[in-house]
């Protein structure tokens, strides 16, 4: 189907639903989805929902999905989070659906295959080596020489990734309970060069036929994968940064090796001492604060543009010039049930907060796995200089309190609360929108 009327869309996806403003929208028509049983309370009863075992499961997602075509057309495939990302492309490209297709989807989340087409193509990453087995990490190791990083080839949040920096180190990991995840894993495991860095990006684009219409480089507060607990965020570089060039040249060369040519790109970028290495990418929006932040800063909506360049249109953007420097941070969250959290009116009331986010409430229990954006909320605040940004955190750190009591058994809700969810709050509204808050309960200050 062509033009902007309502397109029948096919959602896939687990713990992170498409947001609920997108499937409100005067573009989407019919929604089927096919789900995870965990998640399938998360659509209303208007709905088509059908289950699988694991999103991730190619067999089962297709087997599913003949259903869904049986029913009646389908104009687009929405995977909105990592997980389902390859599995959509695979639909796409079996049933004929215009759009990202496996193997590019497949480049864009297979951590594996996404090294190999990088690497091909001459960009710049770390040393790598696939391993089928958690024994065989020592192996890679050895050849790519200690410390290393060791990952699913699919996931995301950081989690089941560990640092080893020998092989004792490996031995005590892999005879603990924390290996577990890495150990059942049904798909090849990454072992990669731990590369010391003096700081992390992420590069945010919207695409279309081939070309970045919009990019924004940001830089996290601190690596991710070391900040897993601990306030995380970040925050647009300024348009004067040295390293914004090589950056967006960077992105370039990565949409040209995965082949994203529409889409929704999210790519992860190293800075060492040598230059700049890249990460990993994937074709969705990121999670966190990011969306919201910068909408605030640039007015783009990459959940919008997301949803547009799915359904095969050019997506409208009218991004502005950033005048300030809107960052964001997520506010960390640990195992057990929350016993008491700095309510949110007191957090807006920082200097140059603009908005809080909060996703959890005394009560809530917080599961024992913590992902890199597990998280009971997210301030946006906004510094005229780069140089600020330290000091805020430094106010949010202070300010910020989470107490929990210890559960036997923790149950984490999806990080993406509907709106329908809560009840927000606003008191001294910026005159600052962005193109789309969707999450939890809002207070808004100065």
């Amino acid at each position: 189907m062509t033009g902007r009327g309502p397109h029948d869309v096919l959602v896939l996806s687990s713990y992170k639903p498409l947001p609920a403003r997108l499937l409100a929208s005067e573009l989407v028509g019919r929604v089927s989805v096919i789900t995870e049983p965990p998640f399938a309370h998360c659509y209303g009863p208007g709905v088509r929902v059908r289950t699988v075992p694991s999103v991730d499961d190619l067999t089962a997602v297709c087997q599913a999905a003949l259903a869904v075509f049986a029913d009646g057309p389908v104009d687009a495939v929405l995977a909105p989070a990592e997980a389902g990302i390859a599995a959509s492309g695979l639909l796409r490209s079996h049933y004929g659906v215009q759009g990202i297709g496996y193997q590019t989807a497949n480049a864009c989340s297979n951590k594996y295959a996404m090294k190999r087409a990088l690497a091909a193509a001459g960009v710049p990453v770390a040393a790598f080596r696939p391993v089928y087995r958690l024994a065989e990490v020592p192996r890679a190791a050895a050849e790519l020489g200690w410390p290393v990083v060791v990952k699913p080839s699919f996931g995301g949040g950081a989690f089941n990734v560990v640092e080893l920096r020998s092989p004792h180190a490996f031995e005590a990991f892999a005879a603990g309970p924390g290996s577990a995840g890495l150990r059942a894993q049904r798909t090849p495991l990454l072992v990669e060069s731990l590369v010391e860095m003096t700081a992390e990006y992420h590069c945010d684009a919207v695409v279309h036929e081939g070309e970045p219409l919009f990019a924004a480089v940001s830089r996290y507060h601190g690596p991710v994968l070391r900040t897993v607990g601990a306030l995380n965020g970040s925050y647009p570089l300024p348009e004067t940064h040295p390293d914004r060039p090589a950056a967006l040249a960077l992105l370039r060369e990565v949409l040209a090796a995965v082949g994203l040519r529409s889409g929704v790109a999210h790519v992860e970028l190293l800075r060492t001492e040598t230059g700049l290495l890249v990460g990993e990418i994937a074709c969705r929006p990121p999670g966190g604060g990011l969306v919201e932040g910068l909408a605030l800063q640039y007015g783009v909506d990459l959940w919008q543009a997301f949803l547009e360049t799915s359904l095969g249109l050019p997506p409208t953007l009218r991004p502005r010039r950033a005048r300030r420097i809107v960052a964001n941070s997520m506010l960390p969250a640990k195992p057990g049930r929350i016993t008491a959290i700095t309510p949110a009116e007191q957090l807006a009331a920082l200097p140059g907060v603009l908005r809080v986010t909060m996703t959890r409430r005394v009560g809530d229990v917080v599961d024992a796995d913590v992902y890199s954006t597990s998280s009971t909320g997210v301030v946006l605040f906004a510094v005229d200089r780069e140089e600020q940004v330290p000091e805020r955190l430094r106010d949010l750190a202070r300010l910020y309190r989470l107490d929990v009591a210890p559960t036997e058994a923790a149950t984490e809700a999806p990080a993406d609360v509907s709106p329908a969810d809560v009840s927000p709050v606003d008191v001294s509204p910026v005159d600052v929108s962005p193109a789309g808050a969707d999450t939890g309960d809002s207070v808004s200050g100065r």
